[in-house]
């Protein structure tokens, strides 16, 4: 009686109805992916029915382990093993797409999801019938949403590797001017709307951490006519320990970041726009770093004269 029972389960008409709909499109969405890859059935072909085969085999598997004393009574532990075991075979599947099937050769846009979701509604059907032949219809479409975390190592595997394939952001340096020592300063008139901020500079190139220093200056006048204005001052009073402007090459390319706080990204700090437009304000601190020379003068062209820079962040010292 208690297998009859079980077996009536299997009639009821919502399941029936689910399975056969869901059957219908994975054969046609089967059809599709396999005309979709070349020479699908030379190549893959055996391997695809391998492995088809022992998804459902395993999907089954755990529709039966799911079934014991263990969750009697307790639907919500059920469903956490369902969705963990859902988690390993999904890690697994991410791998094997990789390794077994090479990525189908990675010629199509797109293939990845398609295949999961390929394996995903196959999976369904063998656990959704046994489910439903020992424990009725009433929670299977619920013990069913387990496949979302199926899916879930795919989509992380893929915005991971598209994360790790966005280029660095490439930043416009601001030279050094050599005749800085003649340039107007910070007059007195222009000292209005002021600012205190923070500069960590490197005092040479082989520093291993930046030195703060405290500067002041109005919110309305350029960010690199202050900067230069700040290193002729401190160096003119500090000859024993001044900041490094000038190397073999020349003077020194630099780029500018506000220090950003934990979440929010760099900032960068452009040398031609006043203090207020680079959203310096009171308590700001600028990371002032040196870039490489890596295109040599006589090489520029029009369209390739700004150095590239990435940015680190490193520790830094005591306020100056």
């Amino acid at each position: 009686m208690q297998l009859k029972k079980y077996f009536m389960n299997l009639l009821e008409p919502e399941i029936l109805v689910f399975i056969l709909v869901l059957l219908s499109v994975c054969i046609i969405l089967t059809a599709i992916f396999r005309r979709r890859i070349p020479d699908f059935k030379s190549i893959y072909g055996s391997k695809f029915n391998s492995y088809l085969l022992g998804v459902m085999i395993v999907s089954s598997l755990i529709g039966f382990v799911g079934y014991n004393q263990l969750f009697a009574d307790h639907i919500q532990l059920e469903f956490i093993f369902y969705q963990l075991s859902s988690l390993a075979v999904g890690s697994l599947h991410c791998y094997i797409y990789r390794t077994f099937f090479r990525k189908f050769g990675d010629e199509v846009k797109g293939l990845e999801y398609f295949f999961v979701l390929l394996m995903i509604g196959y999976s369904i059907i063998p656990f959704a019938l046994i489910y439903t032949f020992f424990n009725g219809i009433q929670f299977v479409f619920l013990m069913s949403g387990q496949y979302v975390l199926f899916f879930l190592p795919t989509v992380l595997n893929e915005t991971f590797n598209r994360a790790m394939a966005i280029p660095p952001q490439i930043y416009r340096t601001w030279h050094f001017p050599e005749n800085y020592k003649n340039l107007p300063g910070v007059t007195d008139e222009e000292m209005k709307d002021l600012v205190v901020f923070t500069l960590l500079i490197d005092k040479d190139r082989n520093a291993k951490n930046y030195s703060a220093y405290k500067a002041k200056g109005p919110t309305r006048i350029d960010f690199g006519r202050l900067f230069y204005s700040f290193i002729l001052d401190y160096n003119e009073k500090n000859s024993e320990s001044e900041i490094k402007v000038e190397g073999e090459n020349g003077f020194y390319d630099w780029v500018f970041f506000l220090r950003p706080k934990w979440y929010e990204s760099t900032k960068y700090v452009d040398a031609d726009l006043p203090l207020y437009m680079n959203g310096i304000e009171e308590n700001s601190v600028v990371i002032c770093a040196r870039a490489q020379h890596m295109i040599v003068e006589e090489n520029l062209n029009d369209n390739d004269n700004i150095p590239d820079f990435e940015y680190k962040e490193r520790e830094y010292d005591e306020l100056k």
